[in-house]
């Protein structure tokens, strides 16, 4: 890529750097410590433990408890004549804080990607509200028997977690089919097992980034990776853009004005689709 071989042996020191596991679209494949399902193996609705339901189903076949049961050839399935939005959850034996989630696509039938759910709402219930703890919007490009992961800053625990969908990949009916869901505590901090027993007294703050320009190497879903030369201020304009849409909040692209390589054009711009991003970098250097 023109900037990487450009600007990489410009980078004389590496203030800091990070990646945000898309998902933000938060959405991440490794197993972690913080990956084992809170939901036991649904055999129906009520049993072992728990609730599962939903507001609408085809049939007993597709009955709210086959997104729970970890058996990837079934799944629920509202009614033909339904409409959003569709509500698909589980209700704890007690209050349990939920941080992640994933939900699994059924790989059956060439049509089923259609019917993945791309808008809505995870919402925990209170006792007395369904609290809103997660908005997602134009989740798109599922394929067959796909499994995404979506984590969220939570640690109250709620008695009840559901899905409320509002909109699905493209089928012309409002079908939305899905084969699982998981609940997960998330990515909450663990303590260090074994401490140093005699820490530096006084160890050295963290360092704060000093460069005035940075590399941002923003790899997409497809494994394209892109790169941008910007200031300071440009990378915390698209850092801010990021936490926002994560938020649900703002637009779903992002606009780069390139000026390298114009040619004979009067402008360049690139377009990053909030949805596509998997991760990101952040490398500041200074010139």
């Amino acid at each position: 890529m023109f900037l990487a071989k450009r600007y990489r042996k410009q980078i004389f020191s590496l203030a800091f750097m990070f990646s945000v596991i898309f998902s933000g679209q938060s959405i991440g494949h490794a197993e972690d410590q913080n990956s084992v399902d809170l939901v036991p193996t649904m055999t129906s609705n009520t049993s072992p433990t728990g609730i599962a339901s939903a507001n609408n189903i085809w049939s007993t076949e597709t009955d709210a408890y086959k997104a729970f049961d970890d058996d990837e050839k079934t799944y629920w399935h509202p009614a033909n004549i339904s409409h959003f939005p569709y509500y698909l959850g589980y209700e704890f034996p007690t209050e349990t804080a939920v941080g992640k989630y994933t939900i699994k696509l059924a790989s059956d039938m060439t049509y089923r990607h259609l019917e993945a759910p791309t808008t809505w709402m995870l919402e925990g219930w209170n006792g007395t509200n369904w609290i809103s703890l997660d908005v997602k919007t134009n989740i798109t490009g599922w394929k067959l028997g796909e499994k995404r992961e979506f984590t969220f800053n939570n640690s109250k625990p709620y008695k009840a977690y559901r899905l409320n969908i509002t909109a699905n990949n493209g089928h012309g009916n409002t079908h939305t089919v899905i084969s699982e869901i998981e609940f997960m505590e998330g990515n909450a901090e663990i303590p260090n097992p074994d401490p140093d027993p005699d820490p530096d007294p006084d160890p050295d703050p963290k360092p704060q980034p000093s460069g005035d320009n940075a590399l941002l190497v923003i790899k997409m879903i497809s494994g394209l990776e892109k790169e941008f030369e910007l200031t300071a201020s440009e990378v915390q304009n698209f850092i801010d853009w990021y936490n926002d849409r994560a938020d649900g909040r703002g637009k779903e692209t992002y606009m780069f004005d390139k000026d390298f390589n114009k040619g004979p054009f009067t402008a360049r711009k690139d377009y990053i689709a909030f949805s596509k991003i998997q991760s990101f970098e952040v490398m500041e250097y200074t010139k």
